[in-house]
């Protein structure tokens, strides 16, 4: 086994120290970004076409709920991501009428699209 290069060392921790900055600034921006507004939403779920689910529900704090509690986690831009349970993730991109919608996944895999508006 070799023992690597004083410079290759250096290289390797310039990226960490460059990615660990990356992630933090990012980290800190996705934060700033406004809030999803709390109050009553429709979540509905398609696929192919089809509602899948459909739920009255409400946004509280950061959190959507549904049947359950779920976490609202931002992604900066004015977009955010809500995991239903493990593999199942919906993205959440304004739609400009002070709604969201966004594709929703299955274990990685998009299954269809998540929408959620406001209640008037």
């Amino acid at each position: 086994m070799t023992t690597p290069s004083r410079s290759a060392v250096f290289r390797s921790a310039a990226v960490v120290v460059a990615v660990t900055a990356t992630v933090a600034v990012g980290g800190v921006a996705g934060q700033a970004s406004a809030d999803v507004k709390p109050g009553a939403y429709t979540s509905t779920t398609l696929s192919g076409g089809a509602v899948l689910l459909k739920r009255d529900g409400r946004v509280q704090g950061h959190d959507l709920v549904l049947i359950g509690r779920y976490r609202i986690h931002p992604m900066g831009r004015g977009s955010y991501y809500v995991d239903f349970f493990p593999g199942h993730r919906v993205i959440m991109n304004p739609d400009g009428r002070g709604g969201y919608r966004g594709p929703a996944y299955l274990g990685g895999a998009v299954i269809g699209s998540f929408l959620l508006t406001p209640k008037r």
